[in-house]
């Protein structure tokens, strides 16, 4: 009796034990593959191998873009912790140059261009706002916004931006980042996942 009691206790340790095993190996690929997608996103975002210009802890962010006839004006403000922004301008020259070559690198990723290209740090806000013209967006009738929505990982439709008459807004959180994005045109529209167009009535 106290044999057989052994010999099921032991097939049962086993059992348990390979369970938890099987869980941990799953868990650890689990792991893996998202680490992998993390190692993808940040390649994408920066593209030289950066990665992040020092902490880079931004509280909120506001990206605004306008269209203009075939240009999109684009202008993306971040606002930084006090003490993250007397860091960044000790280095001002360098995180202007590098953050201004990754964006390069993404839109020409992409066959777009950029143009009148310029920085602010406004000490009395704690922001850096990052300005220029991009050119190469509008194809045909519509604007293509490829290039900027795949490297934030957004959709205009799965992401649920708020199309109103002349304007796509959407508010929610990038990398754990609070991010405001108003993007405006001229015309009434309608849109898809990636590209936005004149709305007839």
């Amino acid at each position: 009796m106290n044999k057989k009691l052994f010999y099921y206790s032991s097939v049962i340790v086993l059992l348990v034990l390979e369970m938890l095993t099987v869980g941990c190996n799953k868990r650890s690929k689990y792991q893996a593959n998202q680490k992998e997608k993390s190692a993808l996103r940040t390649k994408e975002l920066h593209p030289d191998n950066s990665g992040p210009i020092s902490p880079m802890t931004e509280s909120q962010i506001y990206i605004e873009i306008k269209a203009e006839g075939e240009i999109l004006h684009y202008q993306r403000e971040a606002f930084l912790a006090e003490e993250d922004f007397s860091e960044i301008l000790k280095a001002k020259e360098k995180f202007q140059s590098e953050k201004t070559d990754a964006f390069k690198k993404i839109l020409k990723r992409y066959n777009r261009q950029i143009v009148n290209l310029n920085m602010e740090f406004d000490e009395t806000r704690k922001s850096i706002i990052f300005i220029c013209d991009i050119t190469g967006a509008k194809e045909g009738n519509w604007f293509d916004f490829d290039w900027f929505l795949r490297p934030l990982s957004l959709d205009f439709l799965d992401n649920h931006f708020e199309r109103r008459e002349k304007e796509l807004f959407w508010e929610g959180k990038v990398d754990g980042k609070m991010t405001r994005i108003s993007i405006k045109f001229p015309f009434c529209i309608s849109n898809c996942h990636e590209h936005v167009w004149p709305r007839y009535k």
